[in-house]
């Protein structure tokens, strides 16, 4: 395997955050750190510069997902991937994120997903078809 990627995970929901820490950190890449609201996720962003960030479209205090996603789609090669039950919420271009996972999703998703998205950082473009459990945003390199 290639370095581990770095990973923030925008979630406002412990049990939800222990296991998804978990499931990255077993498929073995490091999560450089975690926020349960937009702001605090931006800045943690922003000063770790991880490769990928996991958010929650509905977070604490009445925050989205939507705004950082929106707040760091230009920012360096971070790619974003929306975890929610709500995708129907999500605009079909998926606010410039890579993709959407549904909730709940199962350890295979998170573990494929990382597999697939460390090809996707380290030697794009994949040579795996895109897993179960990830739908890509249309506008996806791997999508067109």
């Amino acid at each position: 395997m290639s370095e581990p990627l770095r990973v923030l995970i925008a979630e406002d929901e412990a049990l939800i955050l222990m296991q998804l820490e978990f499931l990255v950190e077993d498929a073995g890449h490091r999560v450089v750190g975690s926020a349960a609201t937009a702001e605090e996720a931006i800045r943690v962003a922003r000063e770790t510069r991880p490769d990928i960030v996991f958010v929650d479209l509905q977070l604490r205090g009445g925050s989205s997902g939507i705004d950082i996603v929106r707040a760091l789609r230009g920012e360096r090669a971070m790619t974003l991937i929306f975890l929610t039950a709500n995708a129907q919420h999500i605009a079909p271009d998926f606010e410039g994120a890579a993709g959407v996972i549904a909730k709940p999703f199962t350890e295979a998703v998170i573990s494929d997903t990382m597999s697939y998205l460390a090809e996707c950082v380290y030697r794009p473009p994949p040579g795996r078809p895109v897993p179960l459990g990830l739908q890509l945003a249309p506008a996806h390199p791997v999508a067109s």
